[in-house]
């Protein structure tokens, strides 16, 4: 696995997404300084699977998150709109009497509510989550059968997951 800089950037842009992937910090903090190193036309998307986007409202400064980038969820079967937006932090979350119509609409297609956008993919055919590798890693259980041979080095090799 091999991370590449963008197209006009150079190999320090790599070296820094690497510094920040490698230290714990919190998503904000990352967000933020990714953008400076983008131009104002740029768009930055922040790609989560529900299972850990359901816990968003609980992270350091979440509500800032969702003015600093656009979220792309990956749903999976079982999700409604109504968990969605049940986990948004609570100054962007709608009322439980505005969600509960949705309580048994899929979560897909796109969800629009004041100083929120979320773009929710449905079609991802994953069976894992990256909740079930990293407690793989921590159990020292294999995880081939979740990741390719590549990945599973790289996460070996950086002592993520510990």
């Amino acid at each position: 696995m091999r991370l590449q800089p963008p197209p006009g950037r150079d190999a320090s842009w790599a070296g820094f997404i690497l510094s920040i992937a490698s230290a714990p910090n919190y998503s904000i903090d990352t967000i933020r300084k990714l953008k400076q190193g983008l131009k104002k036309s740029d768009r930055l998307f922040f790609l989560i699977g529900i299972d850990a986007f359901k816990d968003i409202g609980k992270w350091r400064d979440s509500e800032s998150l969702f003015s600093e980038c656009a979220f792309i969820v990956a749903s999976r079967p079982g999700y409604s709109l109504a968990d969605v937006a049940g986990a948004l932090p609570e100054k962007l979350r709608p009322r439980a009497e505005v969600t509960k119509p949705f309580s048994r609409q899929p979560a897909k297609g796109d969800l629009v509510l004041p100083g929120v956008t979320l773009h929710l993919l449905d079609d991802v055919n994953q069976k894992i989550s990256a909740t079930e590798i990293r407690d793989a890693v921590r159990a020292k259980r294999p995880i081939r059968k979740f990741v390719p041979e590549n990945v599973e080095e790289y996460i070996k090799k950086e002592g993520l997951y510990p």
